[in-house]
């Protein structure tokens, strides 16, 4: 019997630990439970609560937070509240002086103010311009919301906006050189407005050239480009084709002259021994586009009349095209002229051949005309122009209606050369 009663001892002491154990997890359960219900009720108020009156509470409870009293004044700000937006977000700058979200706000906050003085408007733009220059869709809205004041302020801060957004990456520079010309009332003063960058220089000598088409303006910028070192072949071919454009036909050539460094009483024609690739634009040679049965065109080595090569063109004798390749055009004042190439031929078929014209205004002289074979034979033409203007050195082929039409064979073309002769 006494053996048995430490075991029977040790069975209610296990009872009465397991209960405790099941009270106290009910009791868990039940806090966790109280609190998640509090917590979501809490939660629950606090998403209902107005703005204004959470961020009021926030601000009084710490009144350091610069993004509270920023939130707080543009909540004043759409509720037409404007002395109340202005302090909140004055407060803001006072605990934070580059805080830019709130110099934006107090800046739209001036213009909405009918009595704010220009002063002001002024000074906050600048400081806007200041803490953030790279921010082009803010100075975008600034502008045009400038642009709808007729003030004489307002323009001056449109063409400080017009001014910044240039030397922006992503701006339409075109439309901001309209805008800039209308606000500064002369197209002209945009030489001397917008800031001396390479970029900005260039896009506007386009925008004279195509958009306003002021050739004079443009041929000016020209100049200071030259001057300050960023003339390229690209800027080139945009200047010579710019005037083109404009028909300024006779201050392209002067231009050509110089860039080029052409004698004037030595050969008019540029590459006339065919000597460099086409540039295809301005006073060098062309080519049209590809007629038809020409097989192939292009340069020569071992046929040609002088010089390094020669230019030749290969048909297929199939077709019956009109051909005018290659060509150059040419301004050209009054006076006695004499122009000669040298041109040679391998079975050329076709009752009508190749030759060499000149034409202009009120004139036009053509060379005897080329077919079969023929080795190379030099074409001389004199002619005395009457009218200053543009003039097109070209060969020629005409399309025909007789029984030998189709074009086959070679044509080699060589040595072209104009000069200008004394009378």
């Amino acid at each position: 019997m006494d053996s048995n009663r430490p075991h029977e001892e040790r069975q209610p002491a296990r009872l009465r630990y397991l209960w405790t154990g099941l009270v106290l997890a009910c009791l868990l359960t039940f806090l966790i439970l109280t609190t998640i219900r509090l917590t979501s009720s809490v939660l629950k108020v606090a998403s209902t609560e107005p703005p204004l009156k959470r961020y009021l509470r926030i601000t009084r409870l710490n009144p350091f937070d610069e993004t509270a009293w920023f939130t707080l004044g543009r909540i004043y700000y759409y509720l037409g509240e404007n002395r109340k937006a202005a302090r909140a977000l004055g407060r803001s700058l006072s605990l934070n002086c580059l805080y830019y979200p709130a110099w934006i706000n107090i800046m739209w906050l001036s213009l909405k103010e009918t009595g704010s003085a220009p002063e002001k408007t002024i000074h906050l733009v600048r400081v806007i311009d200041l803490l953030n220059p790279t921010n082009a869709s803010l100075h975008w809205k600034i502008l045009l919301r400038m642009l709808t004041l007729d003030t004489p302020w307002a323009r001056q801060i449109a063409l400080k906006e017009i001014n910044t957004l240039l030397s922006l990456p992503r701006s339409h520079k075109r439309q901001l050189f309209q805008l800039a010309g209308m606000l500064l009332g002369n197209d002209g003063k945009l030489l001397t407005f917008v800031p001396d960058e390479k970029g900005i220089k260039t896009q506007l000598l386009s925008y004279l050239l195509y958009q306003k088409k002021e050739p004079e303006l443009a041929t000016t910028l020209w100049e200071e480009i030259v001057d300050q070192g960023w003339k390229d072949d690209q800027l080139f071919r945009v200047m010579v084709r710019g005037l083109f454009y404009n028909r300024k036909y006779a201050e392209a050539f002067a231009l050509w002259e110089r860039n080029f460094h052409l004698d004037p009483g030595g050969n008019l024609i540029y590459n006339g021994g065919f000597e460099r690739d086409f540039l295809r634009y301005g006073f060098a040679w062309r080519t049209q586009r590809k007629p038809k049965g020409l097989r192939r065109a292009g340069f020569v080595h071992f046929y040609k009349a002088e010089g390094r090569r020669a230019y030749t063109m290969t048909f297929d004798g199939e077709h019956n095209p009109r051909v005018m390749n290659p060509f150059q055009y040419l301004y050209l004042e009054p006076g006695s002229y004499h122009l000669s190439a040298s041109v040679a031929t391998r079975d050329l078929t076709s009752a009508s051949g190749f030759y060499l014209e000149i034409a202009g205004p009120h004139t036009r002289a053509i060379s005897r005309r080329f077919t079969g074979d023929t080795p190379w034979t030099r074409i001389d033409l004199s002619l005395s122009l009457k009218e200053p203007g543009l003039y097109r050195v070209s060969f020629r082929r005409d399309a025909t209606s007789k029984l030998n039409r189709f074009l086959g064979g070679k044509v080699f073309v060589d040595n072209v050369v104009l000069i200008r002769t004394h009378e």
